[in-house]
């Protein structure tokens, strides 16, 4: 992985700095902190909904284009409570705050007086006035919307200072659907071209002896693009509810939620998909090779550990519990045989054009070898019959060639 610059490296925390946090320190457990967390991540994604509906009259379950926001708004919130306690910053103001914050940074901004509306429809009793203002100069806003109004804007001075007004954040979203671009064609082509020198397991891929098949799981070869990125996005968007996002950097997260793409819909152990994962580690700027082995490099021991780290948060709850019924067991023998190669890379594609541009090349220097074609000099005569058609060539020396059809 490219080396991080000293502005990134101070929002990547140890697992251990997690126990030392502000609110920690003010009493409160680390459990119910994580869980602070993720609920005002969740309070974010629900105003923006919300937010996006009243903004547009149009209720979208997915609203794809805050995709972005979300991801920084969370990432945000995870290094704002790593600096300041709960107990200053209750999450119904920091979520507001966060989210108003994060659509300006994604150049997808919502407007604060539709933050606001949302905040009053989620959070105040069901009575309270939002503000929709009708044209007239003289209608003001009720004083509940004043007060979030003026309350959000003051925690977001406090939110920038917190955060040393760095609101670089490196999306492993963006980086996800950057890499596997075009992932379609690095597919091998088929189960039986890629498993006819290697014998087949029967389930349409290469057999390991450990009874898997190395190529597609089940053999139903389920992961295309499209399904790369939307399993992907929610794996990323369940990460965030987490603190991944300060704990890992982004290239770690992103080919790890790659990893658990292939395993989840293929049904491969995490070995497995890591192993074949392993094959277009480059196009995440890691350095991770594949093997026959198991995957080489200086990054593998980061990505194992982002593997594990997502597991156990899934087991917290933290992320959706309902992701543990998809990971397959790992045989109890382990891996005993070699893993097989996933994907056809570019390299191998480039030989296989230049043997068959040879091969051609070969093909018509042979026919050239035996009917060599006349100089630029050579007059051709051709006349057609009712029968057939014969070809007259003169050559420079003036004897004479006849081929007939």
């Amino acid at each position: 992985m490219r080396p991080l610059r000293t502005v990134e490296k101070q929002w990547l925390f140890t697992p251990t700095a997690l126990q030392n946090t502000p609110s920690l320190d003010d009493g409160i457990t680390l459990h119910d902190e994580l869980q602070r967390r993720k609920t005002a991540i969740e309070y974010m994604r629900s105003l923006a909904l919300r937010a996006h509906t009243i903004a547009t009259g149009v209720q979208d379950a997915e609203a794809a284009h805050l995709r972005g926001s979300m991801i920084i708004g969370a990432t945000l919130l995870h290094r704002f409570y790593m600096r300041r306690s709960f107990n200053d910053f209750n999450e119904k103001l920091i979520a507001p705050t966060l989210l108003f914050l994060a659509t300006k940074i994604e150049e997808e901004p919502l407007k604060l007086r539709h933050i606001v509306n949302a905040c009053l429809a989620k959070f105040e009793p069901s009575n309270t006035r939002g503000w929709y203002p009708s044209g007239d100069q003289h209608e003001q806003p009720p004083r509940e919307y004043r007060t979030w109004e003026k309350d959000i804007l003051a925690t977001e001075e406090v939110v920038l200072e917190a955060l040393c007004f760095d609101m670089g954040v490196e999306q492993p979203w963006v980086i996800l659907r950057r890499s596997l671009r075009g992932f379609d064609e690095m597919t091998m082509g088929g189960a039986g071209e890629s498993s006819s020198s290697c014998g087949s397991s029967g389930h349409g891929g290469v057999a390991n002896s450990n009874g898997h098949s190395q190529l597609n799981g089940k053999g139903k070869g389920k992961v295309t693009e499209e399904i790369v990125n939307e399993l992907g996005w929610a794996i990323l968007s369940e990460c965030c509810l987490s603190p991944l996002p300060v704990l890992q950097p982004a290239p770690i997260v992103a080919f790890s939620a790659f990893v658990f793409v292939l395993s989840f819909a293929e049904q491969i152990p995490l070995s497995l998909s890591f192993s074949n994962a392993s094959e277009l580690a480059d196009k995440f700027h890691l350095d991770i090779t594949f093997s026959p082995d198991g995957p080489l490099g200086e990054d593998v021991v980061q990505v194992r550990e982002c593997l594990e780290q997502f597991i156990n948060y899934c087991r917290a709850g933290l992320i959706d519990p309902e992701l543990n019924r998809y990971i397959v067991a790992e045989s109890p023998e382990g891996q005993t045989g070699p893993y097989q190669r996933r994907f056809a890379l570019p390299a191998v594609k480039a030989g296989m054009v230049k043997k068959e541009s040879s091969n051609e090349s070969l093909s018509e220097a042979i026919a050239k070898a035996a009917d060599p074609v006349p100089s630029s000099e050579t007059e051709l005569k051709i006349k057609t019959g009712a029968e057939d058609l014969d070809m007259t060539v003169e050559t420079e020396s003036g004897g004479k060639k006849e081929w007939s059809s």
